[in-house]
This record gives structure tokens, sequence and C-alpha cells, in this order.
């Protein structure tokens, strides 16, 4: 099924994707906590303000990931009950 294997393919995505906005929210957190050490007060707001945009942008790929989930489990029910009645 194409749009089956089209939905697995974009949850992958959506997984890396994920996967790379919480490396990036690592580092931009190690970079916080440097600059508070060095007392370079400057940034730290920037970096907040940075933090909660990648989270944001983190929930809506959650939100994506699951409504994919949620089409992928419908295209197999559908796929099933075909089969079920072609079997019948």
């Amino acid at each position: 099924m194409t749009v089956s294997n089209a939905l697995l393919t974009e949850s992958d995505v959506i997984k890396d994707f994920n996967d790379n906005l919480q490396d990036i929210q690592e580092t931009l957190a190690f970079t916080l906590v440097d600059s508070l050490k060095d007392g370079d007060h400057v940034t730290t707001p920037t970096v907040i303000n940075m933090l909660k945009d990648l989270e944001d942008m983190q929930l809506k790929y959650y939100d994506r990931l699951e409504d994919n989930e949620n089409i992928q489990a419908g295209l197999e029910r559908q796929a099933q009950l075909e089969d079920e009645e072609v079997e019948a």
C-alpha cells in the first residue's frame, strides 16, 4: 500500500527530526550553563527563548507523529476489514 509506505517514511522523518531537535536543545542548554558560568548574562534570555521555541516545535512534531500513527492504524484496520470481506 503506497499511502501506508509514505506514512511509515514520514514517521521515520518525524522521529529523526525530533531527535535532532533534542540534540539542539541539549547543545543550547549547555551553552546557557557555560554562559552563566562565565558571567555572560546577555545571552541567557535569548537561549531560554530558543529552548522554548524548540520545545514548541518538538510538541508540534509529536502531535504530527501521533496523527500519522492514527492514520496508519486506520489504514491497517481498513485493509484488514477488506481482507475479511474478500475471504467471506
